[in-house]
């Protein structure tokens, strides 16, 4: 684990690209336009981002993902992930409607030219939380007395990310 005073460093908060390139190559998601009609009603949730800020959607739905995101299987590296991975179907853009009842959309919004600054996901996946936490950067506010409890799940969504074997790819 990496010192505080090098956490800044380690964790600055990263660009829509950089996170697009975890969604797409590590969690299989696929990538839709904010305008697609078929995910209008999740875009009109009262915490998704406003969207003349949101950068990028995602839709994830492989299973083996899925469970992964959900806590059901601990690592990328695990025997079960990888046997899980060799059953899942891979589907084409155009027949997202088909999976987004059980599928995980997740929204990325910028305020700060192209540095995550909100993201919303619809669905299950409450690992999501630890992995774009990370993403957002550590903020040396954390060090403050008052932002104890915030600093402690900082460290927290870092060993879950770690845990999952996706700490080196952030």
């Amino acid at each position: 684990m990496k010192s505080k005073t090098n956490l800044t460093e380690a964790f600055p908060p990263m660009k829509i690209e950089e996170i697009d390139q975890i969604l797409l190559y590590e969690l299989d998601a696929i990538k839709i336009e904010k305008e697609d009609e078929r995910i209008k009603f999740i875009l009109q949730d009262p915490y998704c981002p406003d969207k003349s800020h949101i950068h990028s959607v995602y839709v994830i739905y492989k299973k083996s993902i899925l469970n992964l995101l959900e806590g059901r299987i601990r690592s990328i590296h695990s025997h079960e992930f990888m046997s899980a991975k060799k059953k899942d179907r891979t589907i084409s853009k155009e027949d997202i409607e088909y999976v987004l009842e059980m599928a995980t959309v997740v929204v990325l919004a910028s305020e700060n030219n192209g540095v995550l600054t909100n993201y919303f996901y619809s669905g299950n996946g409450e690992r999501l939380d630890s992995i774009f936490n990370i993403c957002l950067g550590y903020s040396t506010d954390l060090q403050k007395k008052e932002h104890k409890v915030s600093l402690q799940r900082f460290m927290n969504d870092i060993k879950i990310v770690e845990q999952m074997g996706l700490l080196e790819k952030l």
